[in-house]
């Protein structure tokens, strides 16, 4: 009887603690993996323990990892990893690093999360100016940079042709820019945006 009832609580420990048994069985196979933005990956570096005090922390082998180019639009967000790392191989869990951007212009940094069990902390800044910027971290005691790049937008155009075979280019950098001639009536050649309406010909311009 007394088989029968270790039998029964061995299962039932099985049942009610799945989750954490699993988590436990993917750490012992080093299974378990940090989640990265897509397009980043990390060099695998042996990780010989957590600690969660930042004061006992040197962070000597920290690292910033890079993905794909960010797009210079002031909207869309490029996200880059730092792993912190100390000397003696162990990461730092919930720690928040804070970053500046030493070189580039028209960056806006956003934050970074607080670093998870493999040292890991995700940051995000986006940009308005193409090319390169350099990105440093300030809070760890040590010298820790890394460049990014944002490439320049392509402005959508718009080709008006008239029947005399003129071309007319509207483009939009800062609003329309229109160019050419147009050898058409007044009312044959028009283009529409936010609500507006461009009517051209041999006679001049108009907007409705």
């Amino acid at each position: 009887m007394c088989w029968n009832l270790a039998i029964a609580l061995i299962s039932l420990m099985f049942f009610t603690s799945g989750c954490s048994l699993e988590a436990s069985l993917q750490d012992l196979a080093g299974l378990k993996t940090p989640k990265l933005p897509p397009g980043i990956e990390i060099a695998e570096r042996p990780v010989k323990g957590v600690i969660t005090d930042p004061a006992k922390a040197d962070f000597a082998k920290s690292e910033i990892y890079v993905g794909s180019n960010g797009k210079a639009d002031g909207r869309t967000e490029l996200e880059f990893v730092i792993q912190l790392m100390n000397s003696d191989d162990t990461v730092v869990a919930g720690f928040v690093p804070e970053f500046t951007i030493t070189q580039g212009t028209g960056v806006y940094p956003l934050t970074c999360s607080a670093s998870d069990e493999f040292g890991i902390s995700i940051c995000s800044l986006r940009a308005t100016d193409p090319g390169i910027k350099t990105v440093s971290v300030n809070n760890l005691g040590m010298a820790l940079s890394q460049n990014v790049v944002f490439d320049a937008i392509t402005k959508e155009s718009t080709q008006i042709v008239s029947a005399g075979g003129d071309i007319t280019v509207a483009s939009d950098p800062k609003g329309w820019r229109m160019t050419g001639t147009v050898g058409t009536q007044y009312d044959r050649a028009e283009v529409k945006k936010d609500g507006y309406k461009l009517r051209l010909g041999a006679g001049g311009a108009a907007i409705d």
